[in-house]
Formats: C-alpha cells, structure tokens, sequence
C-alpha cells in the first residue's frame, strides 16, 4: 500500500471481519450490516436524544472538517461520511428538537468523539459488505463494481474548484440548458452558484466574527484577575463561545432571507433552491433504515446536502448545494422527457465534453488537432482492414463512414481520443453489477471499439479514408495511443483497466487509457512536456500497472507517476523471447522482477497536488507551495529539451524513451555523454557511444556522438549514421536516436532510424566491416523504466 494511511481509521478489523465469518449468501451478509446498523444508530441517536440536531451536525462538521479553508490542514480520521450518517440517525425525529430540556443544559459536544468513533465503524462494516458480496459473486465485475459504490460513498468534493466552474459554466451557461432548468428545476445556474457562494460567505463572515470577538475580549483583559473583568463581558465571551464551539446551532442555521441579501437575490428563488437540496425530519422512517438504505443504496445527501427545519432554517452536512451532482440532478428532471433529454445531449452535453476534452489534449500535446468531430471509412462487417487500404477502388463497397471525436498526430505518434458524455446510472452508483456493465458498455466498452477501429485502420494501412475520394496517408506513425474520456467522475472505473480488459470491455493489447474529464483537464495542466503525457500513457495502458495498481483515483495514480514509483519491473525472461539479442535472463533479474510484480493499492498522493490548486486559500505569510512536477535527473533536461525544440522527427519518442529511464541511468547517460565531450575535446577526434534499453515496449537505443570544432560537421553525421545503421541492425533495436553534439554539449544534429530489416546482407558486411561486438557480449542493456528514487513529502506516510 503506497500513500497517506491513517491506521487509527483500521479500528478493529478482526473483530469487524469475524462478524462476516459465517456469512454464505449475500442476504446473509447484508443481515449481518442491518443488525450492526440498528444498534450503532440506536446508540448515536440516544446519546444526542435531548440536543438540538442543528448543533449535533454543525459539531459534528467541526470534528471532521479544518475549521478554516486551509489545504494543508488534514483533521485526523476527518470523513465527509460520518457527518451524514449522525444527519440520517437525526432525520429520523419528529422535529430538530424534540425533547423538553432546555438547549442549553444538553451539552452535545461531550458526544462528538463517540458518535464520530461509531460511524466511522459504521463505514467500515459497509466496506467490508461490498468485499465480501464482491467474493461471493461469480460476475468479473463485481470486486470494481464494490470498488465503486466505496468511491461513491465515501468520496466528496471530487473536483478542483477551478475547473468544476469551467465545466459547469460551459454546460449550464448554455442557452438551452438555461431554459431547461428554468422549465424542468425551477431555477438556474446562477441561482444555485449565487446560494452556494451566499452561504460560504455567511458561514464565514460568522465564524470570523465570534473568532474576533472572543480574540479581541481576550487579548484586551490578558493579565487582569476574572474577577475585575466586567459580567457584561463575561456574558458576551460566554454567549460567542457557546456560539462558536459548544453549541453552534444557531450559527449554522441559514435562512433564505439572510442569502438573498448578501447575494443580492430574489429571496423567492433562494428559498426555491434550497428547498430542492433539503432533506426534512420525519420520524416514520426509522433511523436504522435511513442508515442502512445510505450505506446499501442511495446516498440523499449526495443529492440533497441541507437539512430543513421545517421554520425556515437550513444546515449544512458535508457539501454544498449542487457541488458535483447537479449535472445529475437536471438529467434525472429531465429523464421522462425524452426529446427535451435529446436535446440537451446532443447539443450540449456531447458538444461540451467533446470540446473541452480536445482543448486539453491539445494543450499538453502543445498542438491543434488534426481532426475532430470527423468522419472516416472502416471495414463493414465480415470485411478486414487490409481491405479499406489506399489501393481500395470503390471504399463503399467494403467500408461504412463512422464517426471520430478527435485525431491528433505528434511528430510520429498518433493519438486517437473517443469521448462519452453518458452518465452513470444510479444504480450503477449503489453498486448494481449487471447494471453497471451495461453501463460500461455503452461508455467505455463502445468507445473502446471505436477507438481500437482507427487505431488498427492507422497501423495496418497506414492511413485512412475521409471521404470515397480522400485518403489521409499516415504512413509516417511509428506510434498509436488511444484515449477514452467521460464527463462522469468514475474513480475506479477507469483505473481498473485490467478488470475491463478481464471483462471484455477494453481492447487485450495496448488499450485505450480511460479518464475523466477533470482528470485530464489536470493532468493537461501539470504536465510539461508532450513526453510526459506520452510516457503516462505508456505506462497505464502498456505495461503490467495496469494488473498490479489500483485506486479509487487516477489523480493518485498520477501524481505517484510523477515521483516516479509507477512501475512494474518487466518480465526479463519476456524480454529475452521478444528481444534475442539481450543477453540470458539472470536470476537476479528474476528476484527484482518477483519483488516488483506484486498488487499494490495506491492511496492518498494528491496532497501535493490539492495544496497548489488551492494556494489562494493559504495565509500570506506562508510560503507559496510549488507546482508538482515530474521526478528526473536535472542534468538530463537540458538535453531533452533541445531535442524537442529542434523538431526533427522522431523527437516526441525519443524524449519519452529519455524520460522513462531511472534516475540512475539518467544520470549515467549524462556521464557517458560527458566523457565523449571531455575525450574530444582532449584530442580533438570524433568520439561516440551507445546505450539500450531493452523492454516490453521495445528496444530503443541511444547513439551520442561528440564532434570536434572544425566545419565537417556532415562528415560526423555520416560517421554517426553508418554507425546508428549497423549497430541498430545488429540489436535489432526497434527505434535508434542518434544525437550529435559539440565539445560544449550543444546539439548540432538528430538523427532518427525505425524498424531495421531483419535479414539484409549488406548491413551483415558492414557490421563485419565496422568490428561491431557481437550482441549478447555488450553486458545486459539497461532497463527502459527502472523505479526512480522517490520523492519524500510532508505529511504524515505521504510520499510519491
């Protein structure tokens, strides 16, 4: 397990895993979760049953949430969860308070830590159902599936702020979407954004007011004995402590009147939205049903966040009107009303995603896109792709015209995006395995063939057909990656891509990666460099990560990427039959790949990452934190850098190629490439070397040649060239860069050789010629993706 992992949050397993024992059968097993339900919630409800519920919840949001917007603070066991589950248990009153004692003797906050203490165990008993009906079911999505409904359960907020507003904006601002909220909700996005940053600045301008007050009362009477300060005093410090931290119930309480006025909105509309996000009491549904039903199936609070006391008065639990739900909210108003439903996907929802997904892979690419929104030939059914190649006479013959969402074409890469705007469905979200995989199929699994398509029309044909008459000849892609992104937030759904590969879904050999929309918008800003989107997608889709990592997030997956610790050692005995030339397989290489290949959970790594994104709500006084950034040896950037900002073709592979290697082998490359530049410079001769790096993904190698300072620069070339030919022929190297330099490590020329033949007889003379080595005699080439050495990060467990 890699990342930031409270072990207080463990609780007791033993005892918790023993009350499944015995369980066969998956009523067993909810059995056994309904009666552990009834005695927790009975239990949290009689120790508040004589407090108001507006303070139990507002004391309870205290205990699990920083008392000030600060990303770096963490509240020890903090859970969004367990404020709602108390809400539940408390919505099961008759009223806000039922009881006859008079607020002020209930003293709630003396409960906080123990009802904090059972929900969290309450958490824990419904994470251990979705494990053990996962093993009980037989389905190949049933452990993803149980991954997902603990991802819906118990993950809030899951958007960066900043590009939640530009989704959100570009959906919800539409002049259709505009209209079909006003018709179909009753209000619009600006009525929902306007509440929302209403109650954020109330809540705030109160807790800072009491803050103050108290602060000011006593740094005024600091050194003066209790009994010379004034009762008046006394009684207003008392009242805003009371206010501020024991009992908060009225602090909490928002009236639409009070928002209205300080968003300066009709106060009729006001009260329309937050009565659409309210829950009420009602005590004919009985607090361990609520729990149960949360904990089982459908969460109302990721729906509707406030409690209503029924006189005009609101709380909040743990999210904000609308805050990642209300795209959810419109599309089930508008389920029943299928042409206004068609309206609103086709003109918007598709549009929208499809858009800002290309504007995010154009912008880490560093390049438009070739295509989008586009159209092309495939194979009809029972016809090969051989058979829609450029000497096809009559393409409608073979071929039907389908539809592409985005080409981009890098140098010789070829990225191919599909994006799918559908929603997953509810009972998707509750942990419906059967309804999930219909969902999967008709996102990912449907992407995934169309994908696949143009993937294998590009690398069997080396182009495509646009129209009957107009052939796109891409002959020059030595490389194709392909893309799946969804609007949904789908956590672990796209970081399982070995169970939709085990499940059908997604294509055997090298499949498509599989993001969220936000998530690529991030990865899109993090990224520097083209080269490291590209080595990113190697990695998720091309190597065995995708059998030993998961997560509930990509974002962790990502950003333990960027420390460098994303990696499977490669199976040296594979590399051997794929790549004969590599010397026999050491028993050592077996150990390092035994100890590497071993399934790994990857935790919380987005602390870094949260704490740059949110930087403006830091104090001043504290040291702006710095935007992650990817984990290599500085001396080899310089290096990367002037290969890509020369352009030649073959750049975007080989500064992927450099950025995949161990931080060691970086920095001995660089040392290698120092050495010819000081032999050079010494002698005044051309000196060059070598190295490869032999993998699963290939066999790229690296040729430095230093020349001297004299105008003959086209006579190196030559002399690097020949030995690029030779050599890589000899390796059977898949990809050769060969990189010309000055004694002062400028360069001067790139040199890209692909695919050498695999029997030519005068490559055979001129290896013989030239004295090459033979292969198998050169010592074990490096390999292409060695771990790096980790970063270390503050924070408790927290590393990348």
């Amino acid at each position: 397990m890699l990342g930031d992992i409270d072990v207080n949050d463990f609780g007791d397993p033993a005892q918790e895993l023993a009350l499944f024992a015995g369980c066969a059968s998956f009523a067993d097993v909810r059995a056994v979760l309904r009666e552990q339900v009834e005695i927790e919630s009975s239990k949290m409800l009689a120790l508040v049953s004589e407090a108001d519920a507006f303070d139990v919840i507002e004391l309870m949001r205290m205990r699990e949430f920083p008392p000030v917007p600060d990303p770096r603070m963490i509240m020890p066991g903090g859970s969004a969860l367990a404020v709602e589950l108390v809400a539940a248990a408390l919505l099961s009153r008759s009223s806000r308070k039922p009881s006859d004692v008079p607020r002020e003797e209930t003293r709630p906050h003396e409960q906080i830590a123990e009802l904090h203490t059972r929900a969290k165990r309450l958490a824990r008993l419904a994470t251990y159902r979705q494990q053990y009906e996962a093993r009980l079911s037989e389905h190949p999505l049933a452990r993803l599936a149980s991954e997902y409904q603990g991802a819906v359960l118990n993950i809030r907020n899951l958007q960066y702020d900043h590009i939640r507003d530009e989704q959100e904006r570009r959906l919800f601002k539409h002049p259709v979407v505009d209209e079909l909220m006003s018709q179909h909700l009753g209000y619009g996005y600006d009525d929902v954004v306007g509440v929302r940053d209403a109650l954020k600045t109330l809540s705030a301008h109160r807790m800072t007011s009491l803050r103050d007050e108290t602060g000011d009362i006593v740094l005024e009477y600091q050194g003066v004995s209790p009994e010379e300060i004034p009762a008046g005093v006394i009684a207003r410090f008392r009242d805003a402590m009371i206010n501020l931290m024991f009992l908060p119930g009225e602090r909490a309480t928002i009236a639409a009147r009070e928002l209205a006025e300080i968003g300066r909105l009709s106060e009729k509309q006001v009260l329309t939205v937050l009565s659409s996000y309210s829950q009420t009491f009602d005590s004919s549904i009985s607090a361990g049903r609520r729990v149960f039903d949360l904990l089982t199936a459908t969460n109302p609070f990721l729906i509707t966040p406030l409690v209503a006391d029924g006189a005009g008065g609101f709380a909040s639990t743990a999210n904000d009107p609308g805050l990642d739900s209300l795209r959810r909210i419109l599309e089930r108003a508008l389920t029943p009303h299928q042409s206004a439903m068609r309206r609103y996907d086709k003109r918007v929802r598709q549009s929208v995603s499809e858009s800002l997904a290309i504007a995010s892979l154009e912008r880490v690419l560093g390049c438009p896109a070739l295509h989008t929104g586009f159209y092309y030939y495939a194979p009809k059914k029972g016809r090969t792709e051989t058979e829609v190649n450029a000497e096809c006479i009559d393409v409608n013959l073979v071929a039907d015209r389908v539809e592409g969402d985005g080409l981009f074409l890098v140098d010789d890469v070829a990225i191919i995006t599909e994006v799918k705007a559908k929603s997953v469905a509810s009972q998707s979200r509750r942990g419906d395995v059967r309804r999930l995989e219909s969902d999967l199929r008709a996102t990912i699994g449907e992407a995934n063939d169309q994908a696949i398509r143009l993937q294998r029309l590009i690398e069997v044909n080396g182009g495509v057909w646009l129209t009957s008459d107009s052939w796109l000849d891409l002959s020059q892609i030595r490389e194709v990656r392909s893309t799946i992104i969804l609007l949904d937030d789908v956590g672990p759904l796209g970081v399982a891509i070995g169970d939709l590969q085990a499940a059908g879904l997604l294509a055997e050999q090298r499949p498509p990666w599989v993001a969220s929309l936000h998530d690529l918008m991030v990865i899109a800003e993090i990224c520097d460099r083209p080269s490291e989107f590209l080595l990113y997608l190697r990695r998720r889709t091309d190597t065995e990560v995708a059998t030993f990592y998961r997560s509930s997030d990509e974002l962790d997956l990502f950003m333990l990427f960027l420390g460098g610790g994303l990696f499977v050692e490669d199976d040296p005995d594979a590399v051997r039959r794929q790549h004969p030339s590599v010397p026999p397989t050491r028993a050592r290489d077996r150990r390092t790949r035994d100890e590497s290949a071993v399934g790994t959970l990857v935790a919380d790594h987005c602390q870094p990452l949260s704490e740059w994104y949110l930087r403006d709500q830091l104090p001043e006084t504290v040291s702006q934190p710095s935007k992650p950034t990817f984990n290599l040896a500085q001396e080899i950037v310089p290096l990367v850098d002037m290969i890509a900002g020369l352009g030649e073709t073959g750049w975007l592979r080989c500064t992927t190629d450099l950025l995949s290697l161990s931080g060691e082998t970086q920095k001995r490359l660089m040392k290698s490439i120092r050495e010819c530049r000081r032999r050079t410079s010494a002698d005044g001769k051309y000196h060059d070397m070598l190295m490869s790096f032999a993998g699963t993904f290939g066999h790229p190698a690296v040729f430095i040649g230093v020349a001297p300072e004299t105008d003959d620069s086209i006579a190196h070339r030559t002399q690097l060239s020949q030995y690029i030919r030779a050599k890589s022929y000899q390796l059977q190297s898949d990809r050769a860069y060969g990189l010309l330099l000055d004694t002062g490590g400028s360069l001067l020329e790139f040199i890209y050789s692909t695919d050498p033949p695999l029997s030519d007889s005068r490559l055979d003379r001129l290896v013989m010629e030239m004295g090459l080595q033979p292969v198998g005699q050169t010592g074990r080439p490096t390999p292409p993706s060695a771990r790096r050495s980790t970063k270390r990060l503050r924070g408790k467990g927290k590393r990348l």
